[in-house]
C-alpha cells in the first residue's frame, strides 16, 4: 500500500493501493509525506475491485459530481444495501447513549463497481474502484475521496472548504471561495506574480486554534483560461513553487465574482452573509450528523470573524498584479474599498 499524510499533523491517512496511485493522482495532494509513527486519528483506504456494489433504493443524503451518500444512525440501517465485497460496519459500543448516534455512511459512484462505506465511530473510510474502467473510475474516486475527506474532517472538527487560499505579504491567509468560473485561479495566480503567497488552488482545510484558525492547503494544478471559454491546466511549478505554503494562519475570507464590464471593487460583508458563502462551499457538510455539524459551524464562523469581502472582477485588474493588489490593500484595514 501506498500510504501518504493528508496533513501536516498526521491527522488524516490515506492508502491506497500502487495500481490505483494513477486514478487518484489527480485528487492527491502535491507535497505529501508518509504518515508518522503514531497512528492518525483518520483514515482513508482504497482497494481495487470489479465486483457490483448494490445501492440504497431512497434519495442520497448528498450528490457530489458522479457520487452518492447515504448517511444512516444505528437506529435506521440501511437494510437494502449489501456492502459487497466492502467489509460490513462494526460499531463501538457506548453504553445506554440515543440511538440517534451517527452510525455510517454509503458511498457509490457513478460505475456499479465504485463506492465503498465510512464509519462515522472509528473514523475510517473504505473505497472501492475498478482499475480497468480508467477514465470513469478516476472521476469517482475524486468525488468518493473528496467526501469522505469533507465527513472525516468534520467529524475531527476540521472543515474542508471548495476555495483557494492566498497569503498577503504581511502572513495572513485569505480563502477564496466561490462558485466555479468564480475567478479564484485567476485571482491566486495574479496576486502570486505579485509577490503574495499562496496556499491552495482548489481545496482548503481550517483547523481551529487557540488564537485563530489555521488554513491548510491541499496544492493540486491550477485551471486557468488561456482564452475566454477555454481552461487550461497548469503545474503549480509554472505558478511559482517557492511561494507555495503548506499552512497559514486565516485571516479572513474573500468572496470573489467576475463582472467583465464593471470596475474591480472590494467591498465588506456581513458574517451571516458569508457563513452562508462558505457552508456553500462545503457542501460534505450537508451530509455531517448533528453530534458534529454545530461544531463545523462554529469553525467556519470562527472563519469569517476575522473578515469577509465580496470582490467584484472586472477587466482592469485581470492579470494585471500591481492594480489588483492596491485594491485589496484595505484587507489589512478592514473597510469597503471600492478601486
Amino acid at each position: 500500500m501506498i500510504r501518504l499524510s493528508l496533513l501536516v499533523d498526521d491527522t488524516l491517512d490515506l492508502a491506497l493501493e500502487p495500481e490505483l496511485y494513477p486514478l487518484a493522482q489527480r485528487w492527491i495532494p502535491h507535497g505529501l509525506a508518509e504518515p508518522g509513527s503514531s497512528r492518525a486519528r483518520a483514515a482513508i483506504t482504497v482497494r481495487a475491485s470489479s465486483g457490483p456494489l448494490q445501492r440504497p433504493s431512497h434519495r442520497p443524503t448528498l450528490v457530489l459530481g458522479r457520487a452518492a451518500a447515504w448517511l444512516f444512525t444505528r437506529s435506521s440501517p440501511l437494510h437494502d444495501v449489501v456492502l459487497t465485497p466492502c467489509p460490513p460496519l462494526h460499531y463501538v459500543e457506548r453504553g445506554d447513549e440515543e440511538d440517534s448516534r451517527p452510525g455510517g455512511v454509503v458511498l457509490r459512484g457513478g460505475l456499479c463497481s465504485s463506492g465503498g462505506e465510512l464509519n462515522l465511530a472509528t473514523y475510517q473510510a473504505h473505497l472501492y474502484v475498478d482499475p480497468s474502467e480508467t477514465h470513469a473510475a478516476a472521476a469517482d474516486l475524486y468525488s468518493l475521496l473528496t467526501i469522505s475527506a469533507g465527513l472525516l474532517l468534520a467529524g475531527l472538527e476540521r472543515a474542508l472548504v471548495h476555495a483557494a487560499a492566498i497569503v498577503h505579504p504581511a502572513g495572513g491567509a485569505w480563502l477564496l471561495a466561490g462558485d466555479a468560473r468564480a475567478g479564484k485561479s485567476t485571482t491566486c495566480a495574479t496576486l502570486v506574480a505579485g509577490g503574495w503567497g499562496y496556499l491552495s488552488d482548489d481545496q482548503v482545510v481550517l483547523a481551529a486554534q487557540h488564537d485563530g484558525v489555521q488554513a491548510h492547503g491541499w496544492l493540486r494544478p491550477f485551471h486557468l483560461d488561456a482564452s475566454p471559454g477555454v481552461r487550461t491546466e497548469i503545474p503549480p511549478a509554472e505558478v511559482g513553487l517557492e511561494s507555495w505554503r503548506r499552512t497559514a494562519p486565516l485571516a479572513g475570507v474573500i468572496f470573489p465574482v467576475v463582472e467583465p464590464t464593471e470596475p474591480t471593487r472590494l467591498e465588506s460583508v456581513t458574517a451571516g452573509w458569508a457563513l452562508a458563502g462558505l457552508v456553500r462551499q462545503s457542501p460534505w457538510l450537508l451530509a455531517t450528523p448533528r453530534q458534529t455539524a454545530p461544531g463545523a459551524l462554529r469553525l467556519l464562523e470562527r472563519a469569517v470573524a476575522g473578515g469577509a469581502f465580496r470582490l467584484s472582477l472586472g477587466l482592469d485588474t485581470y492579470r494585471a498584479a500591481d492594480r489588483l493588489a492596491a485594491c485589496l490593500e484595505a484587507l489589512e484595514t478592514r473597510v469597503r474599498a471600492p478601486c
